[in-house]
């Protein structure tokens, strides 16, 4: 009965905390481009979408607020907000995260106003991550304690961070978590694999931590798993599907349908179009980024804190490392490859990862001494 009542103040107290994310969101120019890619949905052209998206802001949004999306000193801010072609042209980047949008969509269309639409599946995804969160940690710690832990974490700054976005961030987050739960917990490759899908139409980038965790859960022999070569591939294939139909969504806009040669021609520091790839633009544009993460962000703390998985080992011959401390190395690999491909260094990004390591550290480390267990003297010395 009272390990009810704690998760049940529990529920109660994300859900208060979720309601006010809800109601005191973070504003960003980002939400305008959603909105477009939501309102696009049932319009095509390109003069409508702006105006109205951008009618919206001026109208719904307080008069400081407004002002700093729609200029704010940025020239950037500027030009979208006088020219809908330019607006339009920006409505690729984000029409790659179809299951975001496609809830926004479904909101809007029963009646949500749109800019609350926008930052509701943050709210859901927020929610859900606190769910499966003490459900995962519980395994391992004492209700009490398991719901303290829990709670620092849904408090702490990335998470509220991405609570209050209007972004696909907060969503993608939890699917990705479940995919990880699947993995690291229950041993159940279909679900996991599910959920991977799902989190590849959420943010397309996810399909870079799918494919190097299917293939560390296919090539280890410690993983629990038995994978033949022909599901491997199969799986590979079904993720290129995915990803090709989530990609087709930038066809009308003139994009490749690879996507990432287009892609890679924005990767500067002003994140313009330019007519071709230039190699000093991308590094000028990586070296920021890595400066701002190090300085701006709990990335580095999260990877100092995986290192302690690996306590006791003064080397590391990988045939010596069990399935956890592989499955933190591939994080590391992801990280990596992700961040070469799309240089930003950010929070929102890595939640997931962050939540992963601190359970498998908890898993490790953490071995509550229950009553039954103590010495009888050490029980009854009081």
């Amino acid at each position: 009965m009272k390990n009810k009542i704690l998760l049940s103040l529990y529920v109660a107290a994300i859900f208060l905390a979720g309601l006010y994310a809800f109601k005191k969101p973070l504003y960003n120019w980002d939400m305008i481009a959603y909105m477009g890619i939501t309102v696009g949905y049932g319009h095509a052209d390109p003069n409508y979408i702006h105006d109205t998206v951008y009618n919206i802001v001026k109208q719904q949004l307080p008069g400081p607020v407004s002002n700093q999306l729609t200029d704010g000193g940025i020239e950037f801010r500027k030009r979208m907000a006088e020219n809908p072609n330019e607006f339009y042209q920006q409505m690729p980047f984000y029409s790659v995260k179809p299951l975001y949008t496609g809830f926004i969509y479904a909101f809007y269309k029963i009646g949500i106003p749109l800019i609350q639409a926008t930052v509701l599946p943050s709210l859901i995804g927020y929610l859900f991550i606190g769910l499966l969160l003490i459900s995962w940690i519980k395994r391992y710690l004492e209700m009490p304690i398991a719901l303290a832990f829990c709670l620092l974490i849904m408090f702490s700054a990335p998470m509220w961070e991405l609570a209050r976005s209007f972004t696909p961030d907060c969503l993608s987050t939890f699917l990705l978590l479940c995919a990880l739960y699947c993995i690291l917990e229950t041993k159940s490759l279909g679900f996991a694999f599910m959920w991977m899908i799902f989190s590849i139409t959420g943010r397309l980038d996810n399909v870079i931590p799918a494919f190097f965790i299917i293939s560390l859960i296919t090539f280890s022999n410690k993983s629990g798993f038995k994978i033949s070569i022909n599901k491997y591939f199969l799986m590979l294939f079904t993720m290129v599907i995915c990803c090709l139909c989530v990609v087709w969504n930038t066809h009308p806009f003139g994009w490749s349908v690879l996507y990432y040669p287009t892609f890679l021609k924005s990767l500067n520091s002003s994140y313009t179009f330019q007519s071709q790839f230039h190699l000093h633009s991308y590094m000028a544009l990586a070296i920021s980024q890595i400066m701002t993460g190090l300085f701006f962000s709990h990335f580095t703390l999260f990877m100092a804190l995986a290192v302690l998985a690996f306590k006791g080992k003064s080397s590391f011959p990988f045939r010596y490392l069990d399935f956890e401390q592989l499955f933190l190395c591939t994080l590391t690999v992801i990280v990596i490859v992700r961040f070469i491909l799309q240089p930003v260094m950010s929070d929102r990004l890595y939640v997931a990862f962050y939540l992963a390591i601190l359970i498998l550290l908890v898993k490790r480390f953490y071995r509550p001494v229950k009553f039954a267990e103590l010495p009888i003297k050490e029980k009854f010395k009081n």
